[in-house]
């Protein structure tokens, strides 16, 4: 069936894949609402669904849908071209306007906020899900699309609209909890030192990093050493990672393990037990950062549930450059910190977070 995404390790029940044909319809009716009356466009539908297109595909924004049963991202991706004209029709600019970054994050990261919640109040009625929503997130590039995580499935629906307008929205999803970003003006980002009072969470970023070490001695006799002070993200020396969502009824976050290529290649080798002059592929460290990801925020939502604090796991995305942490959405926070091993392994821990 073209429509799927069967992800190489899971084949879906065909009545399944009948009901998230149904799941799917709903998000694309709330994408077309929201380019209404957000952009004041009407979309139409381009073709049947089908498998994630990612060539013409260079930002968008995802954001996690979240039940005790199953696992959603929903994305909306678009060509740069397309990305700048909803950017420029947004903040009624002028045809021949430039578009900063942080202003493109903010028109992408528009269209999932709002149709999500529209989205999850037709599941409610429709389904009686009770999601919990995620975080927007920015994304740059199509390695998210290129390499999805084992067990995950995705549809994607083509819509098109006036001005040649054209965009993908995707919907990705996931059984059950398998163990193992733009900066806007507006935004502060959280400082190392933070005071008392602060709705920051500190203690979440240690118990993240934790977990990190956690998994990484536990799954492959990896000792690593905790740098004391946390960092802006911005400032981390990173190519790659995995970035996933924890969501709660008051809120949640993201958390990301990224690194440069040459830790990154060093990790995927250390989990995969290949030879020490081995170069792995994309996708082998892919599905070794999106393991280690997966794992640790399995511990992370036990060390919450330990707390008082009932979170569920969105899925891991593969992120290709800095991606979710180059530029945060308004309102959204990131803190850093760094963890290292032998030779010039250097890993870093990220949560991003959103006040209120």
């Amino acid at each position: 069936m073209t429509a799927l995404v069967l992800n190489r390790e899971r084949v879906e029940d065909p009545m399944d894949v009948m009901s998230k044909m149904d799941a799917m319809r709903e998000a694309v009716d709330s994408v077309v609402q929201t380019f209404e009356v957000q952009f004041g466009l009407k979309l139409e539908l381009d073709g049947m669904p089908r498998a994630p297109e990612p060539g013409d595909v260079h930002f968008g924004s995802t954001i996690a849908l979240t039940n005790d049963e199953i696992n959603y991202q929903f994305a909306c991706v678009a060509s740069t071209e397309v990305t700048q004209k909803l950017t420029r029709i947004l903040f009624a600019m002028e045809d021949d306007e430039s578009t900063p970054f942080e202003d493109m994050g903010d028109a992408m990261n528009e269209i999932p906020n709002v149709a999500a919640g529209v989205w999850k109040a037709k599941r409610e009625k429709s389904a009686n899900e009770q999601n919990q929503l995620g975080l927007p997130i920015f994304l740059k590039g199509n390695d998210w699309i290129k390499y999805f995580p084992r067990g995950v499935n995705a549809i994607a629906q083509r819509l098109s609209g006036p001005g040649g307008i054209s965009l993908q929205v995707i919907l990705m999803w996931r059984y059950g909890t398998i163990a193992g970003g733009n900066q806007l003006t507006t935004t502060n980002t959280a400082e190392a030192n933070v005071k008392p009072g602060n709705h920051v969470p500190v203690n979440v970023l240690q118990e993240a990093v934790q977990a990190v070490v956690d998994t990484c001695r536990i799954q492959m006799d990896l000792p690593l050493e905790v740098d004391p002070n946390p960092s802006d993200p911005r400032e981390s020396d990173v190519e790659l990672g995995s970035s996933i969502a924890l969501t709660s009824d008051n809120g949640g976050w993201n958390l990301a393990v990224m690194a440069n290529k040459p830790s990154g290649e060093s990790l995927t080798r250390t989990l995969f037990a290949m030879e020490d002059d081995e170069t792995p592929e994309m996708e082998d460290m892919a599905d070794g950062l999106g393991e280690i990801a997966n794992v640790a925020a399995g511990v992370l939502k036990a060390s919450r549930a330990a707390a008082g604090q009932k979170v569920q796991l969105g899925l891991p995305l593969f992120m290709g450059g800095k991606s979710c942490i180059e530029f945060f959405a308004s309102g959204i926070q990131g803190m850093a910190q760094t963890v290292r091993g032998e030779g010039d392994l250097e890993v870093h821990v990220i949560l991003i977070w959103q006040e209120g």
